[in-house]
């Protein structure tokens, strides 16, 4: 079956996140945060579960090969390059990453994808299908391209795992949601009417949900259904840190595992 491979010291997964720094990302979201400082918030969380995932004791195995990269009018490397996890662990998160202008949302998947294609030729034997989660909070810029064409070519990818997935993320106060409680919330399904034109875009361009993430998701306490896509309503704080940490749920194997059950709250 497809994505069944664990992520170990010899197979990390990578994940890599394209996020969205166009200057609507200063908006307010919450009470005294903004729609940046949420997506700061996502990250550490995203990056504390992967650490508690990859941990043994005291040591941090590198079961991970995370990337970051904003994109505005360009797209910029935040962290210099993909970094192993327990490198993550050692230098810490980028420093808070500023809002910009326009939105240039192809561009950003254009250079996924250059990226893609590098990385997938050297994956080693039984790696992890790749993941990239993009963030928006909003449509990109009229005078920019449709990013739907690359983010299929990117869908098309193949590893022995099962092609790439892309997972979608958007941040708006329009997206129609079953219930107003993230654990409860059970995902989305192909075709559901969320009222709003630019998510139900983005929700026909995420992947489907594979069984293995949706098990360990499970395990956290939530109860996203199968059959659902890999596309996240960011209508609160909650439901955003959600969407990233549902990035870092790769099967592992028991004895690989560390401390499987973290939490939801940011890292320190």
């Amino acid at each position: 079956m497809p994505y069944e491979a664990a992520a170990t010291a010899q197979t990390p997964a990578l994940v890599l996140y394209l996020l969205d720094v166009s200057g609507s990302m200063g908006s307010p979201m919450g009470t005294g945060r903004t729609r940046i400082d949420v997506l700061h918030d996502s990250l550490r969380a995203a990056a504390k579960q992967m650490v508690g995932r990859s941990t043994k004791g005291n040591f941090v195995s590198p079961r991970y090969r995370v990337g970051m990269f904003a994109y505005s009018a360009s797209v910029h490397n935040i962290m210099g390059g993909i970094l192993s996890i327990d490198a993550l662990a050692r230098v810490g998160m980028p420093t808070k990453i500023e809002p910009m202008d326009m939105t240039n949302t192809a561009e950003g998947f254009r250079l996924i994808k250059k990226l893609l294609l590098h990385e997938i030729k050297h994956l080693p034997p039984g790696s992890p299908a790749p993941l990239v989660c993009h963030m928006t909070d909003g449509e990109y810029s009229k005078d920019t391209k449709d990013p739907e064409p690359i983010v299929r070519e990117i869908q098309a990818m193949e590893t022995p795992d099962g092609n790439v997935l892309v997972e979608n993320v958007l941040i708006s106060d329009s997206l129609a949601v079953s219930t107003q409680s993230t654990t409860d919330w059970p995902g989305y399904r192909p075709g559901e009417v969320l009222g709003n034109r630019y998510g139900e875009k983005l929700l026909g361009m995420s992947s489907p949900l594979p069984e293995s993430y949706r098990t360990q998701i499970l395990e956290l306490g939530f109860h996203i259904q199968p059959g659902t896509l890999m596309m996240y309503p960011g209508i609160r704080p909650e439901f955003v840190q959600l969407a990233f940490v549902m990035s870092t749920m790769t099967k592992m194997t028991e004895a690989a595992a560390g401390e499987r059950r973290g939490d939801m709250n940011t890292a320190n």
